[in-house]
């Protein structure tokens, strides 16, 4: 089973912005993925017409697709484009969850009003409950990391209350097998709550990695991550898209 994870679109009204966007979705077009996943930052302007745009993109892939708010989104906005589908009646929180072959998904709202951190703890009994109905293998996904990062001054805006949701997460036994973000505009590899943890790509321009107080130069290009599961093995694969 294939479930493709992008994430910080930052649409803005502009048309680079969506031809980024266009970009990385014709790359993964003949790969089929059983499912899209997108961990946040969808729009950070013109939200009116810019969250139908996105939609329309998605739903042209031709896969069950899921999408979480992330720091720059306007919930009220997302929930009027996306609400139908998700079966939103409030703004917050815009969590999602769903079936698709063998794979749960499970997308948290993290955000925080007016913030660019994120809280776990509103929604840790919801996910409690969601992990207890099914023993399906699971796939968490958010928009801000839970975990550090290692990177000079991203740390700022982590999610708190991480050690909760990695009590939730460790609760529910095997069921989980995975667990993803985005929110720093880079790929990243690490565990948390003794899973594969890991951080998509953003498709709008790259942070620089700054490591130890070292600078680096932006050279990557936008680009997704890309996982697979078989027998309960999850792989996850960073595909970057020049």
């Amino acid at each position: 089973m294939i479930v493709a994870q992008i994430s910080d679109i930052h649409a803005d009204g502009s048309e680079r912005a969506i031809e980024r966007l266009d970009k990385v979705l014709e790359w993964l077009r003949p790969l089929r993925p059983d499912a899209l996943i997108v961990s946040g930052d969808l729009c950070e302007a013109d939200f009116e017409t810019e969250y139908p745009r996105v939609r329309k993109r998605l739903e042209k892939l031709g896969a069950p697709y899921f999408v979480v708010p992330g720091n720059v989104d306007d919930h009220a906005e997302m929930r009027r484009a996306f609400g139908d589908r998700f079966a939103w009646t409030s703004d917050r929180p815009l969590n999602c969850t769903g079936v698709v072959g063998d794979m749960r998904l499970i997308g948290l709202d993290v955000t925080v009003d007016g913030a660019d951190h994120g809280d776990a703890a509103p929604v840790l009994d919801w996910l409690a409950t969601e992990l207890a109905e099914s023993l399906v293998p699971t796939l968490i996904f958010q928009h801000q990391h839970p975990f550090p990062t290692a990177i000079t001054g991203k740390d700022r805006n982590i999610c708190f209350n991480g050690d909760g949701l990695a009590a939730v997460i460790e609760a529910a036994g095997e069921t989980v097998v995975g667990f993803s973000c985005g929110h720093v505009h880079r790929p990243l590899f690490t565990t948390f709550a003794g899973r594969q943890a890991t951080m998509a790509p953003s498709i709008k321009k790259a942070n620089r990695l700054r490591l130890d107080d070292k600078d680096s130069e932006v050279v990557e290009p936008p680009g997704l991550l890309v996982h697979h599961l078989r027998d309960g093995r999850l792989v996850s694969h960073v595909v970057m898209v020049g």
